[in-house]
């Protein structure tokens, strides 16, 4: 793409929805390309839809402040009721990393801040449903093995989405590779109802980030592991929730990352596995559920940009999948940064982007639309 690429919305088309379409995907399925795109997923792309019905959290959350482009995400507002808790004394108390960098100071510890973290997750969950007693009551009996994707599923918010719900639509398209940012396992749960068998692999900066006599060793990456329809591989970039020292939180782990990853040069075990580096520099990468605002875009889009510019291939262009912002000065810059970053933009939220999905891939849309 060039800048002979963008396309602008006229006056008229603001605020109709008349917005330029991505033709990038729809043109990959029409063709049978699907196993050429990478899905890359959020760690809000899933709370946000699990979470965006619970009134409890959203009543414990004063209005944020006007300056945001957007509206506080699940995340964030998460982030608040945890900084309130740990007596957080800034004004950024939605910014999971400033919060988390805070906590690790204070607690002279990473991993406690981590584990921290996760715990006031789960007890928060049991506290919003404490009118279901029988089930509360069995989850805070076995809350220290439990972890908080088990205790969402167990409460029951999965199955609320019903055919809603956007990763169980992305888990039945044939992708064979996803990366995510979440530090949970959503994602294998809805490859597994879909009748498909992941292969998780996370993202480990050294060996202090785990436990070498409970980590899963089916967990720590493989150099190039066979990716399939049946047998995906998906890559947790910033830890998961079973090895809270893997967790990617604070100002500090996100520059510790980037650090690690830009100056890595072990050639037979690399923290970026050959698979993945190869992924990322020859595919369509597929950014859904990401704010310009936070941290974990910032720090994944810079390690997505440093592995593809030191590509030999033709990159292939990206999409990022974005909400159109409230404000038009926004909007030109957002297809003015992507557009010379080699990303096309696809202007829906996430419910409305993987409905289209599916249907492209089940061949249900019309061909003017695609």
């Amino acid at each position: 793409m060039d800048s002979q690429s963008l396309t602008q919305p006229n006056d008229s088309d603001w605020g109709q929805g008349n917005l330029p379409k991505s033709e990038i995907l729809r043109n990959i399925i029409r063709t049978n390309n699907i196993k050429n795109v990478v899905p890359i997923i959020s760690n809000s792309f899933y709370l946000n839809e699990l979470f965006r019905n619970e009134d409890k959290i959203a009543s414990l959350i004063p209005e944020h402040p006007e300056d945001i482009d957007e509206d506080l995400t699940i995340d964030e507002q998460l982030t608040k009721l945890w900084a309130k808790n740990i007596e957080y004394p800034m004004t950024d108390d939605h910014n999971l990393a400033r919060v988390a960098q805070y906590y690790q100071v204070k607690k002279d510890s990473s991993v406690v801040a981590k584990e921290d973290y996760l715990t006031f997750l789960n007890s928060f969950l049991l506290q919003i449903n404490s009118e279901k007693q029988d089930i509360v009551r069995k989850l805070r009996a076995d809350a220290q093995s439990l972890r908080f994707a088990e205790i969402v599923s167990q409460m029951g918010y999965t199955k609320a989405l019903e055919n809603s719900d956007p990763l169980e639509k992305l888990a039945n398209v044939q992708f064979p590779v996803y990366i995510t940012t979440s530090h949970f396992d959503f994602l294998e749960r809805a490859l597994l109802k879909a009748g498909r068998t992941p292969k998780t692999q996370v993202i480990f900066l050294d060996s202090s980030d785990y436990d070498e006599d409970t980590v899963d060793s089916e967990h720590i990456p493989l150099a190039e592991p066979k990716a399939s329809a049946a047998e995906p591989v998906v890559y947790h970039l910033f830890g998961l929730e079973n090895y809270p020292g893997s967790l990617i939180i604070s100002e500090d782990d996100y520059m510790r990352f980037l650090v690690s990853v830009v100056t890595d040069d072990d050639a037979s075990h690399p923290i970026v596995p050959l698979k993945l580096r190869k992924v990322i520099t020859t595919s369509h990468l597929m950014l859904l559920g990401y704010h310009l605002r936070d941290w974990d875009f910032r720090v994944l889009f810079r390690f997505v940009l440093e592995k593809r510019k030191g590509s030999t291939s033709n990159i292939k262009p990206g999409i990022f999948i974005q909400l159109p912002p409230k404000r038009k000065t926004f909007f030109d810059y957002l297809m003015r940064y992507f557009n010379l970053k080699q990303f096309d933009i696809e202007w829906k939220g996430p419910q409305e982007f993987t409905h289209d999905l599916w249907a492209i891939w089940e061949g249900q849309l019309p061909h003017e639309q695609d």
